[in-house]
């Protein structure tokens, strides 16, 4: 079966009235276009000569909300400089500086960045940005690599991926941080939620698909989510989050950007990074077995995380559908989103379709 077949209506929705629930509304700040303020070069140069001692040649990279930049001295040490929006609340920043420390104490070894304190100890810094404007920041390593997405993908490294994600999923659990409770979009558990924002988006691919998808699920799945345990997770391992060797592309040199770490359920992590492993339609069954078996053999899952690792699988392909055409319509010249189209997402709709098959021994449609 191909995606036409789950398209009744040429895979679109028009746009219509939002008509939000509480708990919606309070995930909407998340969803807003990234900060309209560009912080300027020069005060960024300012900021890490004058609070860090530090300076050097300058690249921007990819970010949802964030103002990202590599910072490379003449030594070739590289930071990483995260200037987080205006809007943001001052927890976002804190969570990250808790949970880079915690890491750094609990398991050194984990190839993910390490922060670097300013000149007065501080993990965050705080400036007033051109507009007048308090922003926080955070400086980290870079790790060297590149992304996964941009590599050869392999077996070897899929187990290499999910044996690392278990043991990030471990060395997480003494973790605490009151903003680990946040609402997030981002988050599984609010998967529902995102059927009250697709009357907004103008365009939606595969829209009959989604929703049958997500009417099953509310039968079929959410009544069984109790039953699954919740920790503190990454929840983000996508190919752009994976730094791998350009040599050794199955030697995994990092995990990176803790922005959506969050306390849900521990199958959503692996259903994630079951997500990021994907590239072919062909290699996807064999990367999610690969992936998830070395996942398990170093942290083991309950029955009924198995039993709904499918249906999270299929989730969270959905929900990268809806979000990220979300995103492209409120900033059609942002690049974060910018590769999220149709032909990206049309085997991955199939994907989705053969697991909730899979899983509930019915067609969706």
């Amino acid at each position: 079966m191909d995606a036409q077949q789950f398209c009744r209506r040429g895979g679109t929705v028009s746009t219509g009235a939002l008509q939000t629930s509480s708990s919606l509304e309070a995930l909407l700040p998340a969803l807003g276009k990234a900060d309209s303020h560009i912080v300027g070069e020069d005060l960024v140069r300012d900021v890490l000569r004058s609070r860090f001692g530090f300076g050097g040649a300058f690249s921007a990279l990819s970010a949802e909300r964030d103002q990202n930049y590599r910072v490379s001295d003449t030594a070739g040490k590289s930071l990483v400089f995260k200037i987080f929006g205006a809007a943001q609340p001052p927890q976002e920043a804190e969570l990250l500086a808790a949970v880079l420390a915690y890491l750094e104490q609990r398991a050194p070894g984990l190839p993910v960045p390490r922060l670097a304190a300013n000149a007065a100890g501080q993990a965050i810094t705080h400036f007033v940005d051109e507009a007048g404007r308090e922003r926080a920041a955070i400086a980290y390593s870079f790790l060297d690599g590149v992304p996964a997405f941009s590599a050869e993908r392999s077996p070897r490294q899929h187990r290499h991926c999910g044996t690392l994600l278990g043991e990030l999923a471990i060395a997480l659990e003494g973790f605490s941080h009151p903003y680990m409770h946040r609402p997030l979009i981002w988050d599984l558990r609010h998967l529902l939620e995102l059927r009250l924002l697709m009357p907004q988006i103008q365009t939606l691919h595969f829209a009959d698909f989604v929703e049958s998808f997500l009417e099953r699920y509310s039968r079929s799945v959410s009544p069984r989510l109790a039953q699954l345990p919740r920790r503190f997770v990454h929840n983000d391992m996508n190919g752009g989050n994976i730094i791998v060797d350009p040599d050794d592309p199955a030697r995994i040199t990092g995990i990176i950007d803790f922005g959506d770490a969050i306390h849900t359920y521990r199958i959503a992590d692996v259903a994630v990074g079951v997500v990021g492993q994907l590239s072919t339609a062909e290699s996807a069954p064999d990367a999610m077995h690969e992936f998830v078996t070395a996942y398990r053999k170093k942290n083991p899952l309950d029955e009924h995380e198995v039993a709904l690792l499918p249906w999270l699988v299929a989730g969270r392909i959905v929900q990268n559908l809806i979000l990220t055409s979300w995103y492209r319509q409120q900033n059609p010249d942002g690049a974060h989103f910018a590769a999220f189209g149709r032909e990206f997402f049309e085997w991955r709709i199939v994907f989705a379709q053969g697991l909730a098959l899979q899983a509930d021994g019915d067609f969706l449609i």
